[in-house]
């Protein structure tokens, strides 16, 4: 991706658990309303020149909170929830972690309760963009 656009996100490193789980429920709420097969956060490139610089973060060993697993912690706050995949590649500028995160389906995707969506590069409450909200209740599928 030449930038970032609401359902592909570069990070250089990694994140709070907490933070973690929001922007998973962003990118699947906003993929959906995109219509987009997936959502993307991709650690261990920077936002700004796109340049691989590398990352510590990993999806398979990391913590959450009272020393649990990071993947199962995210994808029981996740409700409903989209699936999540983690993919790890050693690239020759550094490692690149990619969660893939599937799309809203017939509801919002929330983490913890919280639904979330993206305006510009800012996540917001989606309760606060109500046309997201209606956009995400009413998609639909036949």
């Amino acid at each position: 991706m030449p930038a970032e656009v609401e359902w592909f996100d570069f990070k250089r490193s990694h994140l709070a658990p907490e933070k973690l789980g929001a922007y998973l429920s962003t990118l699947a709420n906003e993929a959906a309303l995109r219509r987009e097969a997936l959502g993307y956060l991709v650690f261990g490139v920077d936002d700004e020149t796109h340049e691989v610089v590398g990352t510590s973060f990993d999806p398979y060993t990391a913590k959450a909170k009272g020393n649990q697993a990071l993947m199962p912690w995210l994808t029981a706050g996740l409700r409903p929830n989209p699936g999540v995949e983690p993919h790890v590649v050693e690239h020759p500028d550094g490692r690149v972690v990619v969660l893939a995160v599937g799309p809203a389906r017939e509801q919002p995707v929330t983490f913890q309760g919280t639904a979330w969506a993206r305006t510009g590069n800012s996540l917001v409450e989606l309760n606060k963009q109500p046309e997201k909200a209606r956009a995400l209740w009413t998609r639909g599928s036949d």
